[in-house]
C-alpha cells in the first residue's frame, strides 16, 4: 500500500511540473513572437544606416574622411559586450555565450568586458572573470532607451582612447532552430565590416554632404550604434525565449512519458492489490468451509 501511496505523490508531483513547463512554453512562444516583431521594425531602419555608414566608408577615399570611428586608435585594450539572459531554463544558451566569449578572451593580454543579463554575470565570476560593467533586466524588455544607455558608454570609452576596438557576444535570431554564438565588431567602423551591405544607389557624381562628411558621420555613428545594439537585444530576446522554449518542450515531453510509465505502475500496483485481496478471500472461504 505505502508504494502504491508513494507512486500516487510522485504522479501527482510530476503534473504539477508538467503544467508550470506547459506555461512555460506558452509564455516563452508569446515574448518571441513580440521580439520577432520589433526585429522586424528596426531591421529596416538599421538597413538603411547601415547603407549610408558604407556609402561614406567607400567613399572615404575620394572625400579625405578622417574620423576617429574609422580607425583603430592602438593606445587602449578590447572592449567585449557579452549578452545573457537573467533567468535560466533556457537550456545551453547562457553557458554557450559565456564560452564564446571566454574563447575570445584567451586572445588578449588585457581587455574590458562589459556583460549584459545576470545568468552571464554570474557565470563569469565563477570561472573568476569579473567584468568591468555590468547590466540587469535588459533582455526581458529590451528599449532603445537602455540600448543608447549602452552605446553611449560604449563610444565614451572608444573616443577617450582606453579601448581600441568594441566586439559584441550574441547569439543571432535563426528561424531554422540553430542557436549559434558570434563575435561581431561594433568599432572601429571598418569596410569589410559591411560587405554584406548592397549600397540602396549608385550616383553618378560623388554626393556632397552638408555641413561636411565628418560632421555628418559624426552624427551618424552614435544613432547607429544605438540602432545595432537595440537590434542585437531583440534578436538575443528572441533567441533566449526560443531556447527556453525547446527547454520546456523537452521537459514537457519527459514529464508527459513520466506520467505515462507511473500511471502504468499504479495500475499494475492496483491490480496487484484486487488479486491478492482476492485471494485472502478465497483462502478464508476454503479454510471455513473445511472447517
Amino acid at each position: 500500500m505505502s508504494n502504491l501511496s508513494e507512486l500516487k505523490n510522485r504522479l501527482h508531483a510530476i503534473k504539477q511540473t508538467r503544467q508550470i513547463t506547459g506555461a512555460m512554453y506558452l509564455l516563452s512562444t508569446s515574448r518571441m513572437k513580440k521580439a520577432m516583431q520589433n526585429i522586424n521594425y528596426n531591421i529596416d531602419y538599421l538597413h538603411k544606416l547601415r547603407a549610408t555608414i558604407k556609402d561614406i566608408i567607400s567613399t572615404a577615399k575620394h572625400n579625405d574622411l578622417k574620423n576617429r570611428f574609422t580607425e583603430i586608435p592602438g593606445e587602449g585594450v578590447n572592449l567585449y559586450v557579452s549578452i545573457t539572459s537573467d533567468k535560466g531554463l533556457c537550456g545551453s544558451y547562457n553557458a554557450d555565450i559565456v564560452a564564446k566569449t571566454c574563447e575570445e578572451l584567451e586572445h588578449e593580454e588585457d581587455y574590458i568586458l562589459l556583460s549584459i543579463g545576470s545568468a552571464g554575470t554570474e557565470m563569469f565570476e565563477s570561472k573568476s572573470i569579473f567584468p568591468d560593467y555590468s547590466w540587469y533586466d535588459v533582455l526581458y524588455k529590451p528599449t532603445v532607451s537602455l540600448a543608447s544607455n549602452i552605446s553611449q558608454t560604449i563610444v565614451e570609452l572608444y573616443t577617450e582612447h582606453e579601448i581600441d576596438e568594441a566586439f559584441i557576444v550574441y547569439t543571432e535570431y535563426n528561424k531554422n532552430g540553430q542557436l549559434t554564438p558570434v563575435c561581431r565588431r561594433i568599432l572601429p567602423l571598418l569596410r569589410r565590416d559591411f560587405l554584406d551591405i548592397n549600397l540602396d544607389s549608385k550616383y553618378d557624381t560623388l554626393p556632397i554632404y552638408e555641413p561636411s562628411m565628418n560632421e555628418v558621420f559624426e552624427k551618424l555613428v552614435p544613432s547607429y550604434i544605438t540602432s545595432y545594439m537595440y537590434d542585437v537585444f531583440m534578436q538575443s530576446a528572441a533567441s533566449e525565449n526560443s531556447a527556453r522554449m525547446k527547454a520546456m518542450q523537452s521537459a514537457t515531453d519527459n514529464a508527459d512519458e513520466m506520467i505515462s510509465e507511473l500511471s502504468a505502475k499504479i495500475n499494475a500496483e492496483r491490480q496487484l492489490q484486487i488479486t491478492n485481496e482476492i485471494l485472502e478471500i478465497s483462502a478464508a472461504t476454503n479454510i471455513k468451509g473445511a472447517v
